[in-house]
């Protein structure tokens, strides 16, 4: 075990990736106003009345208050400083590896151009290279909406194939499964990107069933309900299967009764390969903050926060060029940290 005195010091000292965090759960409540403001969107009066609107409890609860926060990006420029601001936090934080989920639909349908979204994270991404982050966009589908839109969006996405390295699903959970988006998948498949799915967060194990035989995912983003499946989470072990999971939101949303019972070091032991993120960092949190605490909670060892960061790498999109650079470096910091024994 890590004495906790030297946990955070550890975490934020290790390179590390982050595969699970949206763009819209980057929209802290000061930029929520103050975007708000210049834009003429009628958000919140305040600061104050914006960071009590950002409690919640529910997945349902969430969702209102991240669409809410979604509509104050108009412009490009907004678009940039969000992404910005995320990507020097992650920096700050030890991350050297970002894969940037995107809910574009949330803004297409505001009438927000496909150009706009991209040229501004476009800029983003480029100060984010400029200050030594690597950054890939991962563009999410909502389950609630229906496929055809999603597959006339996709179509539109070519002219960015730069910019993107996955295409997934996520929103809303119950009586959305993840078959429905079929086609899509296929479609997204043949055009190069690599696949994720939302499941198994307040949906069924089910859901992550679909995700891997139908969708054939590449990674599943939380499945914490994997459990509820023994033979399910048997096979997932034995297939080593990437999963991102977000502590701090599966709990604070309430499908994780707690820290303490977080299934994360049940899926290391049983094979699969989790990671650990924050979500929606404006909400729960840094990447930092969510290892700090799981860490604190359930004492993990050193052992296990690097394999937890290594998963984040090795699950990654990265190309293996990349890849072998990070973990060099990661291999590094580990053997200056055992010569200090």
């Amino acid at each position: 075990m890590i004495g906790m005195t030297d946990i955070a010091t550890l975490i934020r000292s290790l390179p590390k990736a982050e595969l699970h965090v949206h763009l819209e759960g980057c929209i802290t409540p000061e930029q929520l106003v103050t975007i708000g403001q210049r834009n003429d969107v009628n958000s919140f009066e305040s600061v104050e009345t914006a960071r009590a609107a950002y409690n919640v409890s529910t997945l349902g609860e969430f969702l209102g208050i991240f669409a809410r926060a979604s509509e104050v990006l108009l412009y490009a420029d907004d678009f940039t400083e969000v992404a910005s601001a995320y990507f020097d936090t992650a920096a700050a934080n030890g991350v050297r590896h970002v894969e940037l989920m995107l809910d574009l639909q949330a803004h297409t349908t505001r009438g927000v151009a496909v150009d706009t979204v991209f040229d501004g994270l476009a800029r983003a991404q480029n100060y984010a290279f400029n200050n030594g982050l690597s950054t890939s966009l991962i563009v999410n589908f909502m389950r609630e909406r229906d496929e055809e839109e999603a597959l006339q969006l996709l179509a539109s996405l070519e002219s960015y194939r730069s910019q993107i390295i996955a295409v997934g699903i996520d929103s809303a959970e119950n009586g959305h499964l993840p078959r429905k988006f079929t086609k899509l998948f296929q479609e997204a498949r043949k055009m190069g990107l690599r696949l994720v799915a939302h499941a198994g967060f307040e949906g069924p194990p089910a859901d992550i069933e679909e995700a891997i035989d139908i969708l054939q995912v590449d990674r599943v983003d939380h499945g914490n309900r994997v459990y509820e499946k023994p033979e399910l989470a048997r096979r997932l072990g034995q297939l080593g299967t990437a999963v991102t999971v977000c502590p701090r939101a599966e709990v604070e949303l309430g499908v994780v009764a707690s820290l303490a019972d977080h299934p994360i070091r049940r899926m290391l032991a049983d094979g699969m390969r989790p990671s650990l993120h924050s979500d929606d960092p404006a909400w729960f949190g840094s990447i930092v903050e969510n290892y700090i605490v799981l860490a604190q909670e359930i004492a993990l060892t050193r052992s296990e926060v690097f394999q937890l960061v290594r998963n984040s790498f090795i699950t990654s999109f990265l190309s293996t060029p990349a890849l072998g650079l990070y973990l060099a470096e990661l291999d590094a910091v580990e053997r200056s940290l055992l010569s200090k024994k």
